[in-house]
């Protein structure tokens, strides 16, 4: 965050800026057991990128990138590309990058409204990581085509039926 940024928000919360914390670490980050088996499987189909809603004291690309190398080609943290899930523009922004279709985009997220319905309203196709829950909207899945993972393990042997190297 510079310096400007952090004088706005002290202005307009009418505090002083030397009191506002200039030295927040991002939140730890650690990976569901299978994740790096489930990505290395993906990638070996698929442009593997991360699209995620945070804000610039959550986004740790470094850190991730560290963790996901070398299965994640790219990250797109909303606060990077200024949209947020499910707003079909954060979707657009990773397949304007990429110079695809974003009929070409295999979004997995376990969110319904900000992964599924996104996705889908982007023009992309979707797997929904469920952990065991009911599906909230049957007809969508239905007329979308949505696939239902249980975890990431799961979601990945979908892709790799669905994915010609596609940008997931």
């Amino acid at each position: 965050m510079t310096d400007s940024v952090v004088h706005e928000i002290c202005e307009a919360i009418q505090v002083p800026a030397e009191t506002f914390p200039h030295d927040v670490l991002p939140a730890l980050f650690s990976l569901y057991p299978g994740t790096t088996e489930a990505l290395r499987r993906i990638s070996a189909v698929a442009t593997v990128v991360t699209l995620s809603n945070v804000t610039c004291v959550d986004a740790d690309t470094e850190g991730m990138r560290g963790l996901l190398s070398p299965w994640v080609s790219d990250f797109f943290p909303s606060c990077r590309i200024g949209f947020t899930k499910p707003d079909r523009r954060a979707f657009h922004a990773v397949t304007d990058h990429f110079r695809t279709d974003p009929s070409g985009l295999i979004h997995v997220g376990d969110d319904w409204t900000c992964d599924i319905v996104g996705a889908i309203e982007a023009g992309a196709r979707a797997v929904w990581i469920s952990r065991g829950r009911q599906v909230p909207d049957e007809p969508l899945l239905v007329d979308h085509g949505v696939l239902v993972a249980d975890d990431l393990a799961a979601a990945a042997s979908h892709i790799q039926h669905l994915a010609p190297r596609s940008a997931t």
